[in-house]
């Protein structure tokens, strides 16, 4: 017996609704609002959401079409790696050379975080910074035209 579709269609403003399922997204993954994605209880359900609402947010709701199914957004862990500094500088100068090969950043207060690339890894380490490779959710900041 096969599992009826599950069309996700809307976004709500609830944040905490009882027994609803977990999606799991990349980065990526949250930009693109149509396609199939699976639960992590391994649920397939079907992205169709209105374009032009910007990307999905980590914590944000959807509802079904038929409002019977409520799925929360979480940001799946992805390999990253991180640049610290305690010179602020010094990680400017990272997130200029970054940012000059349009690589997507996460920016905090004395590190940075993006997605693992060797050729950015090198790049970085030729430049002097220390590298630490992590799995961990990654949410890099939105492009001024979003």
């Amino acid at each position: 017996m096969s599992q009826e579709l599950i069309y996700l269609t809307e976004r709500i403003s609830a944040q905490v609704i009882k027994n609803n399922l977990l999606l799991p997204l990349s980065a990526k993954e949250r930009t693109q609002l149509r396609g199939k994605r699976s639960t992590l209880d391994g649920i397939d359900v079907i992205l169709n959401l209105p374009r032009g609402g910007g990307r999905l947010i980590p914590g944000e709701v959807l509802k079904s079409e038929n409002s019977k199914v409520f799925v929360s957004i979480v940001a799946a862990h992805e390999d990253v790696i991180r640049i610290s500094s305690e010179n602020r500088l010094k990680l400017l100068k990272a997130a200029y050379h970054l940012g000059n090969r349009h690589v997507e950043i996460e920016l905090h207060d004395k590190e940075l975080y993006l997605l693992n690339d060797v050729v950015m890894r090198k790049m970085l380490e030729g430049h002097g910074f220390e590298i630490e490779s992590f799995q961990r959710p990654f949410s890099p900041e939105i492009g001024a035209y979003e």
